[in-house]
């Protein structure tokens, strides 16, 4: 009875072990839901799909020789990979490139302001405080006294003045990007112009609702919805409102003329843009770390 036991248990620790065993093969072997999604959107389930029907021992599995066709399957899916890799680092490189536009023209209107900002403060103190004086000055006597408040009235006007085109001055002034690239136009369906369309994976996968999320809101529609809420672009349409997207996705043979606030939001958008973008390597990494444990 006691050897009787002891097979059981050892029959019954190996079908365990085997089972774990298996288990550990088909999680090893599964895709993340990120990593499932980029291999559609490049092409390349139909391969996987191939790859995995090969039996273990043509596929390399514990340390065996890989077949022919499991190597051509692997090379195929790794050039594949790779491809869309670079579509996505051209992609954020044409973004930084319009990024860099926008930075340096920010510079110099920044600085244009700055400037004028500092000029018109110092006459206005200069104004205000000369005016201030003489008309203080005249009012110690009466024969003069009108003419002090004459003076003190003027100079309160001046210092007014100078005020609100100090108030205007803080919006700075306007110039066009020049050479840059227009991302955003896709976006809301206008012209793109150099080297500004997005490759087919990476305008599919922004197309595309996000496997980890819960509402049925594409990446796309996020990115809008984002922009609606941040105030950087109306939800109803209006004159104003269009006109705004028609800055925010100028290109170059446009040249029109853009504004502190709308480079900075343009900047901002841009930057969300080059993000969401990102995280499709971070797919494709895991997909090339699931290939290699195969």
């Amino acid at each position: 009875m006691l050897k009787i036991n002891k097979l059981l248990i050892s029959l019954v620790s190996l079908l365990l072990a085997a089972a774990l065993l298996s288990l550990a093969q088909v999680q090893a072997q599964s895709l993340s839901p990120g990593a499932t999604e980029v291999a559609k959107e490049i092409g390349v389930t139909p391969l996987l799909e191939r790859l995995m029907k090969l039996p273990d021992s043509e596929r390399g599995v514990g340390g065996g020789v890989m077949s022919a066709e499991a190597l051509s399957l692997r090379q195929q899916i790794t050039e594949t990979v790779v491809r869309a890799s670079l579509e996505i680092d051209g992609t954020v490189a044409e973004i930084d490139s319009e990024l860099g536009q926008i930075a340096a023209v920010r510079s110099v209107l920044e600085a244009h302001r700055d400037r004028a900002l500092a000029i018109g403060t110092i006459a206005n103190i200069v104004a205000g405080g000369a005016t201030g004086v003489l008309g203080t000055a005249l009012q110690f006597k009466d024969t003069t006294a009108k003419a002090g408040n004459i003076i003190g009235v003027a100079g309160g006007g001046v210092a007014t003045f100078l005020s609100v085109i100090g108030i205007r001055q803080q919006r700075g002034g306007k110039q066009a990007l020049g050479i840059a690239p227009n991302m955003l136009a896709k976006f809301f369906d206008r012209p793109a112009e150099f080297h500004s369309e997005y490759p087919e994976e990476i305008w599919t996968y922004l197309n595309a609702i996000a496997p980890s999320e819960t509402s049925d809101e594409t990446r796309r529609a996020q990115l809008l919805k984002q922009w609606t809420a941040t105030g950087r672009i109306d939800e109803k349409t209006s004159p104003k409102s269009t006109k705004k997207l028609v800055l925010l996705t100028s290109g170059v043979s446009q040249q029109r003329k853009l504004s502190l606030d709308v480079l900075a939001d343009r900047a901002a958008m841009l930057n969300d843009v080059r993000a969401k973008i990102s995280l499709m390597k971070r797919d494709l990494s895991k997909l090339m770390l699931a290939l290699r444990t195969r």
